[in-house]
């Protein structure tokens, strides 16, 4: 199953089951296959074909931030330190995490109405309830890293050394690097984790060597 075969599909009669295993060949959201897999409403017809339209069309662009200029001072004030800069946020990553948030609100929204179904037993009950309160932990999880990319230009976590542009920072990973090492050369056991440090310092040594260069 290719694209082509999704907007085929858009413009014929749109079979829910022939939709599904549209989405569940070429979509990326294990939400949306789940809420799928409950069956077909027009709820999910719905998203359904907002999901597979959203394969076909054009990635849309996002627009950079501008902030506001600085008002100009009347008169000299001592200025304190700026905060440093944000790092710009990644599109990509913005809009895969605002995909994963909405297959959750999307399924959280299926499931909602069906706690009040009518001769509803008490253990599907708790399952939908279980569900909703695991749903809204995503949620919140989501919200989450949306706001750290926003404000770092990437996931939680450590840097990796290919990213890091930072040339003292450089220099200290490569000094812990190096202690390490000389820790690890009269272990014969861990020589596969040697031969890691030792292209985490290669690659650290080629940066600075390219920083000096162009001063």
């Amino acid at each position: 199953m290719n694209l082509p075969d999704v907007s085929t599909w858009l413009t014929s009669e749109r079979d829910f089951k022939q939709g599904v295993a549209l989405y569940a060949a070429l979509g990326t959201s294990t939400t949306y296959q789940r809420l799928f897999g409950l069956g077909a409403t027009d709820y999910s017809r719905q998203v359904l074909a907002r999901e597979l339209s959203a394969l076909v069309a054009p990635a849309r662009e996002v627009a950079p931030v501008v902030a506001p200029a600085p008002p100009l001072a009347v008169a000299p004030v001592p200025v304190p330190a700026a905060a440093p800069v944000a790092a710009p946020a990644n599109p990509q990553l913005l809009a895969d995490l605002h995909q994963q948030l909405r297959a959750v609100r999307d399924e959280r929204s299926h499931i909602h109405p069906q706690l009040t179904a009518p001769n509803l037993g008490k253990k599907a009950r708790l399952k939908h309830a279980l569900r909703i309160v695991a749903l809204t932990g995503e949620e919140v999880t989501l919200k989450t890293l949306v706001a750290h990319v926003r404000q770092h230009g990437r996931l939680p976590g450590p840097v990796a050394t290919a990213d890091v542009t930072d040339e003292t920072e450089l220099r200290r990973r490569l000094l812990t690097l190096r202690t390490r090492r000389s820790k690890l050369k009269n272990q014969p056991e861990k020589a596969e984790k040697l031969a890691t440090i030792e292209a985490e310092i290669m690659l650290i040594q080629s940066k600075i060597t390219s920083y000096i260069r162009e001063q």
